[in-house]
């Protein structure tokens, strides 16, 4: 079974209520927010060392990707980012100077779209980094 093929499987019984416009499926989910003149856009996706990237993989270009993964869906969809939430597995072993590199390529792309980062999470992964961003943006 492919990825498309699974996701297709699991979002076909999603529960779904008033506010959603565009579900599970396309680039971003399309909630209506109670304004008349815009809706809001949201978004996941996530990175795997060793999937994503490589241990070699400078940090900052890690960051970078984890965002712009997200902020390029949010664009498909003709829409302004807006904030986000980053979640980070780490392994017991991590280097914290790396991951601040890390959040630096973050920051940086971050900045340059005005989009802030309002919070997160970080938890122990098992043996690879990951790296998780929720994206919400508007369209009007």
């Amino acid at each position: 079974m492919n990825e498309f093929e699974l996701i297709s499987r699991l979002t076909r019984s999603l529960p779904t209520n008033e506010s959603v416009a565009v579900g599970a499926g396309d680039d971003c989910a399309v909630l209506e927010c109670g304004a008349e003149d815009r809706q809001l856009l949201f978004k996941t996706d996530a990175v795997v060392e060793g999937i994503h990237f490589t241990p070699d993989t400078p940090p900052e270009k890690i960051g970078h990707k984890a965002l712009a993964r997200c902020l390029s869906d949010i664009a498909a969809m003709a829409g302004t980012p807006t904030a986000a939430l980053v979640t980070i597995g780490l392994p017991k072993d991590f280097d914290p100077a790396r991951i601040e590199k890390i959040y630096d390529g973050l920051n940086a792309l971050a900045r340059r779209y005005a989009v802030a980062i309002v919070g997160g999470e970080s938890t122990t992964s098992p043996e690879r980094i990951f790296i998780s961003i929720s994206l919400i943006g508007f369209v009007p």
